[in-house]
């Protein structure tokens, strides 16, 4: 029973501490004109597809970036899931660009399933230089770190917060440990370089 007691404890401590290194990283300051920005997918709902609230506030964050900085560009990343009706790079193409974003600074990274995956395909499409990623506040931390295990050195995070009212938030601060943990044993990005090739 102690050994139980003893193993509940440090799994309670590993996730505080854990999140409380997730909240730090998530109120970290961007860089400013970045060569480029990327912005992270997530699954699309509805047919014709349609971003989510979450995805909106990531994208809605990127545009503000964008309009800040006239000389970045944006690569948009995500594939297409079983359970979804188009790419999740295209649905978020449309939205920036609907929004007033420029199609001609817009590109696609569109075969990444994963998050380990679209830093990887999105250096292939254009060379990122200094590079600020936009992603949800609870993600920045993993995010930054398959960046740099990408061999993106000069990254930064930009995040878009979720409001507390948003059930994603509760959701993430079980989720994010477990998938930070796994990342961090499991995730080499560089691996699908190889494997594409």
């Amino acid at each position: 029973m102690k050994l139980i007691k003893y193993c509940l404890i440090l799994i309670l401590v590993y996730f505080i501490v854990c999140n409380i290194i997730i909240f730090i990283y998530a109120n970290q300051k961007p860089s400013t004109n970045a060569d480029t920005l990327v912005v992270l997918g997530s699954q699309v709902v509805g047919t014709p597809a349609e971003a989510p609230l979450t995805l909106q506030n990531r994208l809605d964050t990127a545009f503000n970036y964008l309009q800040s900085n006239p000389n970045t560009k944006v690569i948009v990343c995500g594939g297409q899931g079983s359970d979804e009706s188009a790419t999740e790079a295209s649905v978020m193409a449309d939205y920036l660009i609907k929004k007033g974003i420029n199609s001609s600074r817009v590109y696609l990274e569109d075969r990444s399933r994963r998050t380990a995956q679209q830093f990887v395909y999105a250096n292939q499409i254009l060379p990122l230089g200094k590079t600020v990623v936009v992603t949800n506040d609870f993600h920045i931390l993993r995010s930054i770190m398959l960046a740099k295990r990408s061999g993106i050195s000069d990254i930064t995070g930009l995040p878009a917060p979720l409001a507390y009212t948003n059930i994603d938030k509760y959701i993430a601060m079980i989720r994010e440990p477990l998938a930070l943990l796994n990342s961090w044993l499991f995730d080499h990005p560089l691996d699908y370089v190889e494997n594409n090739n």
